[in-house]
């Protein structure tokens, strides 16, 4: 009987009377401005991009850009064969030539017999065929104007050019080759500005408007950068039932490049002077929220009221509408259930690190 009973006293757990915790495990309450924000995700698409393709057809002469080079708006990228062109051109001069020849023969026969009819040698339907002669070699002088125009600017096609500045993101036309209307030579982005097209679920839309600063970050980027709201599609994407945001990125350094992943969050809302914790500080229990505050040197249990979520990252901050007040000293990390009113000892992180 007396093993037994010596037995179960070794047996029974001793109380704990204290706990030992980390400095990096506390959080002190404290007031400050409550930011309310949205994550955001997206690749960086130039704002600008074009799609550079011959208006005129035929052999490639010459290419004079390569990919990865900066240009400018109409700089010259490529030049075509012009022999055919050319041929074109020179016989629409000599057209206009014969044309402005013809009507001035034309005009001067119509203002010799003009005197002629006014001395009465010549009847007025003589003189009436020779202005309809007039006005035959004007339109046919105009026709062949027209053509003239033509030629010259179909001879002028044959020289590709930039419609705007930019990189050459890609080139697809080498000397040699046989190009179209329909081919695509050349591709060419701007990386002043860009366009970030993220989606946002339909409970979270209506929080966004136009004009909104959008804080981001990218990999290998250091330092941060905004972005601003540009416009919201009204009409939600199929299947995942969430809505585009276009936000718009200037580039002013040239850091950022086409394709970029970037990520950040976008400020809904702004409350200065507000007491919050993190959220995994929080425990729940039925419809009740606490947390585990320490008070002169003991561990307590403070049910709070909690408002607003900044986000929903998992340590995302919380407002404390009431049960806390600034300088209160709360536990941030889950560690489970523990015990009211042990003492707390706190350490140093250095004290606990390991060699």
């Amino acid at each position: 009987l007396y093993q037994s009973l010596t037995q179960a006293a070794r047996a029974k757990p001793t109380p704990v009377t204290e706990m030992q915790i980390k400095q990096g495990e506390l959080v002190a309450v404290g007031g400050s401005t409550f930011e309310q924000t949205l994550p955001l995700s997206g690749s960086l698409n130039p704002y600008v991009q074009t799609t550079v393709r011959p208006r005129a057809s035929g052999e490639v002469a010459r290419v004079l850009v390569r990919e990865g080079q900066a240009v400018q708006a109409n700089q010259v990228l490529a030049e075509l064969v012009d022999t055919t062109y050319q041929a074109q051109l020179a016989q629409a001069q000599a057209n206009v030539s014969s044309a402005q020849r013809s009507f001035d023969v034309t005009l001067q026969d119509y203002k010799n017999n003009q005197q002629l009819f006014e001395e009465k040698f010549i009847s007025k339907m003589a003189l009436d065929k020779l202005n309809v002669n007039v006005a035959a070699a004007q339109t046919q002088l105009d026709n062949a104007k027209q053509a003239l125009v033509i030629a010259k600017q179909s001879a002028s096609e044959t020289v590709i050019r930039a419609p705007v500045a930019g990189y050459i993101a890609s080139s697809a036309a080498q000397k040699g080759d046989t190009v179209g209307n329909d081919t695509a030579m050349f591709v060419i982005v701007n990386i002043d500005s860009f366009e970030l097209a993220a989606p946002v679920s339909a409970e979270q839309v209506g929080m966004i408007r136009a004009g909104q600063t959008v804080q981001l970050s990218a990999t290998g980027i250091a330092q941060p950068f905004d972005g601003v709201v540009e416009r919201v599609n009204p009409a939600a994407q199929g299947g995942s039932r969430s809505y585009l945001v276009y936000i718009r990125v200037d580039n002013p350094t040239g850091l950022l490049k086409a394709g970029m992943f970037a990520q950040g969050k976008i400020v809904l809302s702004t409350s200065p002077n507000t007491l919050s914790v993190p959220a995994t500080a929080l425990h729940t229990v039925g419809d009740k929220v606490y947390v585990y505050k320490v008070a002169d040197g003991k561990l307590v249990k403070q049910f709070v009221t909690i408002g607003t979520r900044a986000s929903d990252a998992i340590d995302a901050a919380v407002e404390i509408t009431s049960g806390l007040v600034a300088n209160d000293t709360v536990i941030r990390l889950d560690l489970g259930e523990l015990k009211e009113g042990v003492s707390v000892s706190v350490l140093s992180d250095a004290a606990v690190a390991p060699a």
